[in-house]
């Protein structure tokens, strides 16, 4: 090879080589536009891979759920009546998609599956959906027409169905229950808010379907004694309504009501006796918002106050008890008292035996923590405030599992 042509080989190999490491360099280096968004973070137990991070382990501090972009979830509920079986639903902001993950021995993925699913898989057969409720071993869906779907476990109708015993792995319209707003589910029954009226259906042996007696239903029924209502919420066998009478002491004003089993006080009203039929939550009035536990709730008034009532064993409910050690039980609470370390958040969620708040930018959790769920990298209950993680501007919601042991950021 002549001199010359060696020099011109070289070159050329210069050029491309330059070439190459400028398109490296250039394409290595990301555009606002490319930056990753956050995802949907879980903790805490893990068992039935409800973390949704493609694992069945548990995790005490918080992980990434896979293919779940916050901005892209409206809303996250959270099912399973214990660590070994809980799993979640994750509504689509545009499109009303939903997806689910977890145990599925009932069906309640609603996938045509029985397998349990360790990261988000679409529910199919569902139209434009605008909320969702996870229950114990069931999930509901209300589409854009307001009605509601329902699928996995039915051994006491909780399906609304007309039959019982036949789980269902895909979902399926509950017929007779047009122009529903809001659905919730308990650990064996469901609810519907229907122009101010709430129907229920499932089991019914602790009085949570509200209707005067303790019979199960498989098809809805009407709850009885209720004044209009505006807001529903389950906890695992029993229910809570956000009423507004029209006369007596309380007209005019946002009462809480509630029914079914008060083992623990968490009908609210001075009274561990179930009760088959609505009774009003004692001292709170103009309360904005109602959330249920399997076993303790919490409602936000107007003003921001927090108040909170039922089970209270694990310092669920905050209380300030000086005395308190790790070997001495709470007290548990019929009626509701304040809270004021909770006043002013944005949002709330209770869970089986602890609670999550976004407040002040972050993320807190408080109560039982055997699974890890109050996310601080231990399993110590806490009757304090523990903070998890800080809130940025992508952080909308919380959400907890009702009987499980597993916390949600959204």
């Amino acid at each position: 090879m002549s001199p010359t042509v060696r020099r011109t080989a070289l070159v050329r190999l210069m050029t491309v080589a330059a070439t190459a490491a400028t398109v490296t360099m250039t394409t290595a280096v990301p555009s606002p536009a490319d930056e990753i968004q956050p995802t949907l973070t879980s903790w805490g137990a893990g068992t039935a891979g409800q973390l949704g991070t493609g694992s069945s382990a548990g995790s005490p501090t918080p992980v990434d759920i896979n293919g779940l972009l916050r901005g892209d979830v409206k809303k996250v509920s959270a099912g399973g009546t214990s660590s070994e079986n809980g799993f979640a639903l994750a509504l689509a902001n545009s499109g009303g998609t939903v997806r689910a993950w977890g145990h599925n021995a009932s069906g309640q993925l609603g996938n045509s599956t029985h397998a349990t699913q360790k990261a988000p898989v679409k529910v199919p057969g569902l139209p434009p959906v605008e909320d969702i409720a996870a229950g114990g071993e069931h999930a509901l869906a209300v589409d854009k027409n307001g009605q509601v779907y329902s699928w996995g476990d039915n051994s006491y109708g909780q399906l609304g169905n007309g039959r019982t015993g036949d789980n269902r792995s895909v979902p399926a319209r509950v017929q007779g229950m047009p122009g529903v707003s809001q659905i919730a589910a308990g650990c064996d029954f469901s609810l519907a808010l229907i122009d101010g009226k709430v129907y229920a259906w499932g089991r019914g042996v602790h009085g949570q379907l509200g209707n005067g007696g303790r019979e199960s239903s498989a098809v809805p029924r009407q709850v009885t004694g209720l004044p209009k209502v505006s807001r529903i919420a389950a906890g695992c066998h029993h229910a809570l309504a956000l009423t507004t009478p029209e006369d007596g002491e309380n007209a005019g004003k946002s009462v809480v009501m509630a029914w079914g089993q008060n083992i623990y006080g968490q009908l609210g009203n001075s009274s561990t006796a179930s009760s088959v039929k609505p009774v009003t939550v004692d001292w709170i009035k103009d309360v904005s918002t109602i959330h249920a536990g399997a076993w303790h709730n919490y409602a936000v008034t107007s003003t921001g106050e927090v108040w909170g009532w039922g089970h209270n064993q694990y310092g669920q409910l905050l209380d300030e008890d000086e005395t308190f050690d790790g070997e001495t039980s709470r007290t548990n609470r019929t009626a509701p008292v304040q809270i004021p370390q909770l006043k002013g958040l944005t949002k709330l969620a209770a869970g089986a035996f602890h609670g999550v708040a976004l407040k002040d930018d972050y993320v807190y959790t408080w109560g039982q923590n055997a699974d890890g769920q109050l996310g601080n990298g231990s399993t110590t209950d806490s009757h304090t405030l523990v903070k998890v993680l800080h809130s940025d501007s992508s952080t909308t919601d919380v959400s907890a599992s009702l009987g499980g042991n597993t916390t949600y950021v959204h």
